[in-house]
């Protein structure tokens, strides 16, 4: 039986690419830092991981979104942004929230 299906939820990892599996196989992947799924079964999976062991966490920006976060919004939405601008993972997580809102604000996405 499918997982009930709910909003689409928003997680941002501080890893560009990553892939959580266990014995199962692959039960989650991140493409740029980002993951949107709907799957209630999988939001519960990614709400219940330690987010500073796994550097998963969840955002409220949303995904259409062509422009840059508010400049209020949570370090790990500025991470995602400059990510999806074409920085490099680790060089984003090493600045602060007001650094990636001061470099990346004006920053258009890479195709």
């Amino acid at each position: 039986m499918a997982a009930a299906s709910t909003k689409a939820v928003r997680f941002v990892s501080k890893y560009a690419a990553l892939v959580l599996q266990d014995a199962e196989g692959v039960w989650a992947r991140f493409e740029r830092g980002v993951l949107e799924t709907a799957d209630a079964a999988l939001v519960k999976r990614l709400r219940a991981l330690d987010a500073d062991e796994s550097g998963v966490s969840e955002t409220t920006d949303t995904p259409a979104t062509e422009s840059a976060p508010a400049k209020s919004a949570s370090k790990g939405d500025w991470v995602a942004w400059a990510v999806h601008c074409g920085a490099e993972q680790a060089a984003a997580e090493a600045l602060t929230r007001d650094q990636l809102a001061e470099t990346f604000g004006e920053s258009t996405p890479k195709e």
